[in-house]
């Protein structure tokens, strides 16, 4: 059986609130990849739709692939699922579905079938010949059972092309909370995978809990892609973008070359300071921002997770990084292994003294392949939470380790630091009169809204 008319489906209405912004960019990966050989095909994102996903089936729709990456809204996402009608195949596939296949079987009675990993040669041979035993990488029902075929192998990047974006219905803007700005955002792919093997962290493996080898696009073909791209601002979605200094030397100077003037946020290490040369491209080139996993203000910890730095190390690299105007969003981890609430709290010292502009602060969790769960095998009084895979202890609740996060954040965003990024932001052009008053005025407002709401009072339409 062939499939010929492909509808894809991105299906949260609410998301996570930091990518709540973002394009759903494996998704296009996956309906380009399949682009040449169905009759029509349509992307939606249903963040941006008021429409049902009814409203986009008719009597030729024969396959609808969904894209499940999150755990989140889970009611809505089963709604979704469970209005396709029931002469049509479903398949899901994105990270979430690809490590929870048997739970997602289970809850969804209208899957019939699920890709495991990578899924653009997984749907171009769907599309092909159905769902079949002959597909690596697929699990499907048959007969009343769920069969599994063998795991595809992962070990480099089918890079068939990158996304045809003239695919997207909507324009994606850079969003904080529930404010949304009037700047472009897009995102693309350098790589995948991750080189290093720092404990807590499972990027480095695929979906599937395989260790996978770290694989590269050429420098060429990410500058053509960024040339067919319109926002002026793109983050790369790989898990590290800096792991070859020479490779992002290459694009620095391609970028140079070509004169092309955007910005980009990536996915850094900190060793990123032992190449201030490349830093100086990297700079002149637009990269803006770095994000960058410190994870904690004590040299125990980082001697636990095999980072490859001490806190000295960190505050040498800062040295370095400070000399340039880039953003440092640095993440740090709460509830690591053997910390107190009163050294988890040295994260605001620590990040104060290195110049850290902003933080991305997350409570530790052991997922489905992590590493952490073999470390905790042997310590009784830390637990793993059922549910959400969060870390907490005897000592230290997760309401504990929550409070200790907004702690953190409070402590930590001081008027000096505020300024600083509002000068950098400045420096990168994203802020400018207008989008300075459109931000003021809307926290006025929120704020005002949040006191009338304790107080009972209705505000009607005043700041609708």
């Amino acid at each position: 059986m062939r499939f010929k008319n492909v509808l894809c489906v991105y299906p949260y209405k609410r998301e996570l609130k930091t990518v709540g912004f973002l394009p759903p960019i494996g998704l296009e990966y996956v309906a380009s990849a399949i682009e040449d050989l169905v009759e029509s095909i349509t992307v939606i994102d249903l963040r941006y739709e008021e429409k049902p996903v009814l409203s986009f089936i008719d009597e030729r729709t024969d396959l609808v692939l969904f894209s499940i990456n999150w755990e989140a809204d889970p009611e809505f996402v089963r709604d979704v699922i469970r209005s396709v009608p029931e002469k049509i195949t479903v398949v899901a596939g994105g990270r979430h579905a690809t490590v929870h296949v048997a739970e997602l079987f289970q809850e969804h009675p209208r899957i019939d079938a699920i890709a495991r990993g990578d899924g653009e040669e997984i749907a171009r041979q769907i599309v092909q010949k159905g769902i079949s035993p002959d597909i690596d990488g697929l699990s499907f029902r048959s007969n009343g059972q769920i069969v599994h075929n063998r795991n595809r192998l992962l070990e480099t990047i089918c890079w068939g092309g990158y996304p045809n974006r003239n695919l997207r219905r909507y324009k994606y803007m850079v969003s904080v909370d529930e404010f949304t700005t009037d700047v472009e955002i897009d995102l693309m792919l350098g790589s995948r995978g991750c080189p290093f093997n720092c404990k807590f962290c499972d990027f480095k493996f695929n979906p599937l809990g395989e260790k996978r080898r770290w694989s590269v696009r050429s420098p060429e073909s990410v500058v053509s892609e960024i040339k067919t791209i319109s926002a002026p601002i793109i983050g790369f979605a790989d898990d590290i973008f800096t792991a070859d200094m020479d490779w992002v030397e290459r694009v620095c100077d391609l970028l140079i070359e070509e004169g092309i003037k955007k910005k980009y946020a990536i996915n850094a290490r900190l060793e990123v300071a032992k190449r201030p040369d490349v830093l100086e491209k990297m700079y002149k080139a637009g990269f803006m921002a770095f994000l960058m996993g410190i994870e904690s203000a004590h040299d125990k910890t980082l001697a636990s997770m095999n980072k490859g730095f001490t806190t000295a190390k960190v505050r040498e690299y800062f040295e370095t990084l400070r000399r340039f105007n880039i953003i440092y969003h640095c993440y740090f981890i709460i509830g690591n292994i053997g910390e107190s609430r009163e050294e988890m709290m040295d994260i605001v010292r620590f990040s104060h003294d290195l110049g850290a502009d902003t933080l991305g602060l997350s409570v530790l969790r052991a997922t489905k392949y992590s590493p952490l769960k073999e470390m905790l095998k042997g310590i009784d009084h830390y637990h793993i939470q059922e549910d959400s895979g969060k870390v907490y202890s005897d000592m230290l609740s997760i309401d504990d380790l929550q409070q200790i996060r907004r702690d953190v954040n409070a402590s930590f965003f001081t008027l000096p630091v505020i300024l600083r990024i509002l000068k950098k932001m400045i420096v990168h052009r994203l802020l400018t009169l207008g989008r300075v008053y459109r931000i003021i005025t809307f926290t006025a407002s929120r704020k005002i809204k949040k006191i009338a709401k304790k107080r009972g009072i209705r505000l009607g339409n005043v700041f609708k």
